[in-house]
């Protein structure tokens, strides 16, 4: 493999995690205003300045990641600059906090969530200058270990075929087989790493976290109540998306490290899931029994459901039927 498909796939890889991480940064501030518009919070009104912060946020890594995307050295240096920016945005919270301490208990989790999102930024920021591939992406260098995980060669089998000819019709002379022998070489495709089924799996999570109540918000005439006054599928699938993101985070992050554990937390995730899908279905129930909405609402929000489980479900599956390789580089 020559050094140009060499930083072309070391280009694939960065511009992948980039994705990845700014549909991260989206779902996370999307999880915290959620959080934050809770009716346990005594003072929801800091739900919609921190909803302002969050566009700010996502507006400054969106020009970071663009500018990484670039390949240019120096741009991860503009990383560290939207990092410190992100910082800045403290400034908010703990300024109201010092004006209304009775709000200590919204402002304080709203510091807690921002200080753990600092701390997982951070660790990105990190990524950017260690990690093998932003190595040869950003600085076209290219350690002696990484080259051979380039250039181990793949699997090949032989497969013989034979043809059956005949010579001139001679007498006294009997056909003759002739053994042509043709090498065909099949790649054998190697099973996930766990660092790759944590990327795959995180891209799940966090994309439903986004699309499912999207599709719930364009679709909601068809969960209206007999009134047309109330639809419930919005709020049901953004606490469930929530509540996954939640649960789910722990085996991204086992996955992405490689920790030979991540297979036992992911069955817990599943076994919480299935008790979660219990919850839903009593909650759908009693949704239909207070006679506000039709069983088409009910069947159709059950289905949607599902397929959100199913799509879960298919990207955990790797990690379950797939024994733990340990590497010495561990990439996704």
């Amino acid at each position: 493999m020559n050094d140009a498909m060499i930083l072309n796939k070391s280009k694939n890889r960065v511009l992948a995690h980039l994705i990845f991480y700014f549909i991260f940064i989206c779902a996370y501030d999307v999880m915290t205003y959620y959080v934050l518009t809770l009716d346990f919070f005594a003072n929801t009104g800091f739900a919609y300045v921190y909803l302002g912060l969050a566009l700010a946020q996502v507006l400054i890594f969106l020009i970071a990641f663009g500018l990484l995307a670039t390949g240019q050295k120096w741009t991860r240096v503009v990383y560290w600059f939207a990092y410190l920016a992100n910082l800045a945005l403290f400034y908010v919270p703990i300024h109201a906090l010092l004006q209304n301490l009775s709000q200590f208990l919204t402002l304080g989790t709203c510091l807690a969530l921002l200080f753990v999102e600092a701390l997982i930024l951070f660790r990105i920021g990190m990524y950017f200058h260690h990690n093998p591939y932003c190595r040869i992406f950003y600085d076209h260098i290219l350690s002696e270990e990484i080259e051979q995980k380039f250039m181990a060669a793949a699997p090949k089998e032989r497969k013989l075929v034979f043809d059956q000819t005949t010579t001139a019709s001679t007498p006294g002379v009997a056909p003759v087989q002739e053994i042509v022998e043709e090498e065909v070489e099949e790649e054998v495709k190697e099973p996930l790493t766990y660092p790759q089924m944590a990327f795959r799996l995180g891209l799940c999570v966090y994309g439903e976290l986004i699309v499912f109540p999207i599709l719930c918000t364009l679709f909601s005439s068809f969960f209206a109540s007999f009134d047309l006054q109330q639809v419930f599928a919005v709020r049901e699938m953004f606490m469930l998306c929530i509540f996954s993101a939640f649960i789910w985070t722990i085996p991204v992050f086992y996955l992405y490290y490689d920790q030979p554990r991540s297979k036992t937390i992911v069955w817990g995730c599943l076994a919480v899931e299935a008790l979660l899908l219990i919850w839903t279905g009593s909650r759908l129930y009693g949704y239909w029994a207070s006679d506000l909405y039709p069983l088409r609402a009910i069947v159709l929000f059950g289905l949607l459901d599902l397929v959100r489980l199913g799509i879960l479900v298919y990207f955990a599956k790797p990690v379950l039927t797939t024994p733990h390789r340990p590497e010495p580089i561990h990439l996704p």
